[in-house]
């Protein structure tokens, strides 16, 4: 520890809004030496003092009471280039629960204290991180210059001269290769350290490379461990998660995800996954609760936008229009009309003009939804007439719901004069309006398609065609564990039926087995792989017998 830390020429923020706490942090402070140092109770203050002053250091208290909160706060101020490379940021917690650990984590400040802490804890605390951070100064400085071949020089610099901080630049070193998408190169750092460090961050990162490498076969089984092991590491179920969706196996994502909701629910990048992976599966259910959650997390931050709100109102709509009964269908139309008491008070991040359009079309789908097509007609062309008169000038989130729904209450004509001025900007808007209309993700459909047939022409005992459809389904999806398992009991099947040994069938039964040797399965998908096994290798030493007659 550096004994000449000097606190005098540091300028501190604390940001509580508990005014005894901001006082007893003050006076430690202050017993430390500091002379230069601000208390604020909200992150509204706190903006206002960033706009106008710079700090080194920000102690910022994750729960601000309302508004928004601490971590809000330092995402805003980064993202705003308010907070200078050399300022020291701490997210102060009293909360233990494990969501806001993990959420407070999860963004990196510098570093994060549990209350209550002692005096001599937050001082070793504070040194600690202005070494850190004065020491990796020229790589912040090349990163903000934005001049990634600095970055990689200074990177390589810490790794020789600064013992200390090396395995964490080789790390990070690696993390920025990825972000240039650079995969080779990280990788290479990664597997090297690894060798000799097996440290479960750079496990992390070298499973994220196989994943973003399509390497999947290597990724899911060094994530699983990852998860398994380590169960509060999030990323790692993220990863695992987004390796079975780009290989075809929706529903196995969608289970990895929400087992890290269960977790922290505080990251919308993983509720934006599980909205996704739910409308994939048509758990619509599920969609919804992320939507709203996505809503809620964006509400008075740098995220909020419109489009989760039209979300939110499309996901209800979609769930409404496949619900049977009629009380449960009212009760979740109604949470609609909620969302425009006082809108202007709710939502005042959307102009007013596009929020009654909004509240239009949101009361006309409700029509629609309850057969009242000709008063959903009526609400919805009186609500958007500007846009329907001056289409151009339709809102880029609003445009293709509008467009939905003239096509569905049969106005063609808006409709095709709005068109042209369409362009989807959402993924979540695409698939909601897809499931709205009853249609689905074509690579889902085909998968589906072809494996219902497998099984179909397997029951049949054309086992030909069974096996060409499965290898067909698993083109689609590679990663889909039952239709590899129908697979290998269809090449069973076709070694019992032709009583001699076919080796390019075999090859096909051993290669699948070995993929699936590490992939995590569900207990029955486990059960059936063991009995499959197992009479594969009876079937082994039934071949063995008959060449030796």
């Amino acid at each position: 520890m550096n004994n000449n830390f000097d606190y005098r020429n540091k300028r501190v923020l604390i940001v509580d809004d508990q005014r005894a706490f901001q006082i007893m942090l003050k006076t430690m402070l202050i017993n430390f030496g500091a002379k230069d140092v601000i208390h604020v109770g909200s992150a509204e203050d706190a903006l206002r003092q960033c706009r106008h002053n710079t700090f080194d250091l920000l102690l910022v208290d994750y729960n601000l009471g309302s508004g928004i909160n601490g971590r809000q706060l330092f995402e805003t101020l980064k993202v705003h280039n308010l907070l200078p490379i050399h300022t020291v940021f701490f997210l102060v917690t009293g909360d233990n629960s494990k969501a806001i650990v993990l959420s407070a984590i999860q963004m990196t400040p510098d570093d994060y204290l549990m209350k209550p802490f002692s005096q001599n804890e937050l001082n070793l605390r504070i040194q600690r991180a202005f070494n850190k951070k004065e020491a990796l100064l020229p790589i912040y400085q090349a990163i903000k210059d934005n001049n990634f071949a600095q970055v990689m020089e200074e990177c390589d610099n810490a790794i020789i001269y600064s013992a200390r901080y090396r395995n964490f630049c080789r790390l990070f070193k690696a993390e920025l290769l990825i972000e240039k998408q650079k995969y080779a190169e990280a990788r290479i750092i990664l597997e090297e350290f690894i060798d000799e460090h097996p440290h479960t961050h750079a496990q992390l990162l070298l499973g994220r490379v196989y994943c973003l490498e399509k390497k999947y076969q290597q990724a899911i089984p060094l994530l699983s461990n990852i998860i398994k092991f380590n169960p509060m590491i999030l990323d790692g179920y993220d990863w695992l998660a987004q390796c079975f969706k780009d290989g075809g196996d929706s529903e196995k994502a969608l289970s990895i995800v929400q087992r890290a909701i269960k977790h922290s629910h505080l990251s919308l990048n993983r509720q934006k996954l599980l909205a996704e992976l739910a409308l994939d599966t048509n758990m619509n259910a599920i969609a919804k609760e992320a939507f709203f959650a996505i809503l809620m997390q964006t509400k008075n931050t740098i995220h909020q936008d419109p489009q989760h709100l039209i979300n939110y109102v499309q996901v209800i709509i979609l769930v409404a229009k496949n619900e049977e009964d009629k009380f449960k269908q009212g009760r979740l139309l109604q949470e609609i009309s909620g969302l425009f008491h006082r809108p202007s008070q709710q939502h005042p991040y959307v102009e007013e003009d596009a929020l009654l359009a909004l509240e239009g079309y949101s009361l006309a789908s409700i029509h629609n939804v309850k057969g009242n097509q000709v008063k959903a007609r009526s609400t919805l062309l009186k609500s958007n007439e500007a846009y329907l008169t001056e289409p151009e000038a339709t809102p880029e989130w609003l445009g293709p719901q509008l467009v939905n729904l003239l096509i569905d209450l049969e106005e063609f004509g808006f409709a095709e004069k709005l068109t042209p001025f369409i362009q989807h900007s959402s993924v979540h808007s695409e698939k909601l309006l897809a499931s709205i209309r009853g249609e689905e993700d074509s690579k889902e459909v085909q998968f589906q398609h072809h494996n219902k047939l497998g099984i179909e022409a397997f029951t049949d005992g054309d086992l030909e065609i069974a096996l060409q459809h499965f290898e067909t389904a698993l083109s689609i999806a590679p990663l889909n564990t039952g239709a590899a398992l129908n697979k290998v009991q269809v090449c069973i099947a076709l070694l019992v039926k032709v009583e001699r040994p076919l080796p390019e069938i075999t090859k096909k039964i051993a290669d699948t087995f070995i993929e699936l040797k590490d992939f995590p399965l569900s207990e029955q998908q486990s059960e059936r792989k063991a009995e499959l096994k197992k009479e594969f290798n009876i079937q082994r030493m039934h071949e063995k017998k008959r060449a030796n007659i």
